[in-house]
């Protein structure tokens, strides 16, 4: 009898496993993500090819998104095509988001910083303007200090670094990472952080000021973006903590003038942090915006496009 049941809950578990393994498959297969406009283009980098669209004509100004599940270009969707009546405007999947390809790897900061330097330099050619999200906000600066002709005026938009993402992640991070790297285990855990439930908590409790702007189409664009083979690997990376970089030594050195962009509602990044950004480098400007949490450049996309304009213009 005891090894009768032995066989019978290793055939459980074995009927278990397989059964999260077929569900992930499925979900893995799921309908493409939307486009964001203009020319659709890709650029290899580090093994792999990014997707990224573009449009306009004049100045050269790169949009980069932030690193969350889910991400890409799409979050520049109220302002890529505005932005492209005065900019020729580049908006790339990074590596492991949306269109682009989504390899096995670990992935870390320098990654996001090597991605925004080469594409300056391969695609575009030139010196350009950058709009960065985030922890990409982030991520960008070592990119604007040791490659400073590559850019001209920075936007960041509730940039990280200053108190927020700013230290390693510990034995726990490894610990997180290790689970969202396994194969089963791994899968599962980010389909259920990736479902649509937990796309609405994240827009409506974190990202969003007004949760009326957290519509189902717009779940639906995050839930497709974020799936698809190998979509786990850069998110499981940011959730463990991997992508966080500290740039208090960093931040001063930056040369080039910069607009520092924050909702003034913004939970995650609040804030609070600007002072740092301000304090420690005088060519930096700051812009609050009322009624916007994370995401200001949607939810006062308006005043955002035109703000941006009149800085990188003037």
């Amino acid at each position: 009898m005891g090894r009768f049941m032995v066989r019978l809950k290793a055939a459980v578990a074995a009927g278990a496993a397989g059964g999260l393994w077929a569900l992930n498959r499925r979900l893995e297969r799921t309908t493409s993500p939307a486009r964001l406009g203009g020319e659709a283009r890709r650029y290899r980098w580090g093994g792999g090819k990014i997707a990224y669209s573009v449009a306009g004509e004049g100045e050269p100004l790169l949009l980069v998104h932030g690193v969350y599940a889910g991400a890409s270009s799409l979050e520049f969707r109220a302002n890529f095509e505005e932005l492209s009546k005065s900019f020729r405007v580049y908006a790339p999947d990074l590596l492991g988001c949306g269109f682009s390809q989504k390899p096995r790897r670990r992935y870390g900061p320098e990654d996001v910083t090597s991605q925004v330097e080469g594409f300056v330099r391969d695609e575009i050619g030139a010196g350009a303007h950058l709009v960065a999200s985030s922890l990409s906000a982030a991520l960008a600066v070592p990119a604007a200090v040791r490659s400073p002709r590559l850019f001209k005026k920075l936007v960041l938009i509730c940039p990280t670094g200053y108190g927020t993402l700013d230290r390693p992640s510990g034995l726990l991070g490894d610990a997180v990472y290790g689970l969202f790297r396994a194969p089963v285990v791994g899968n599962s855990l980010y389909h259920a952080l990736i479902s649509r439930a937990g796309i609405r908590y994240y827009l409506e409790k974190m990202a969003y000021r007004d949760p009326k702007l957290v519509t189902d189409g717009v779940i639906e664009d995050y839930y497709r973006a974020g799936h698809g083979p190998g979509a786990r690997h850069f998110p499981a990376a940011f959730v463990a903590g991997k992508l966080n970089l500290g740039i208090s030594d960093l931040w001063p050195r930056v040369p080039q003038k910069s607009l520092l962009c924050w909702g003034q509602e913004a939970k995650t990044v609040p804030l609070s942090g600007l002072n740092g950004f301000t304090r420690n480098n005088p060519r930096a400007e700051p812009r609050v915006f009322r009624d916007a949490s994370l995401l200001p450049h949607i939810e006062r996309a308006g005043t955002f496009n035109e703000e941006v304009r009149r800085f990188l213009s003037g």
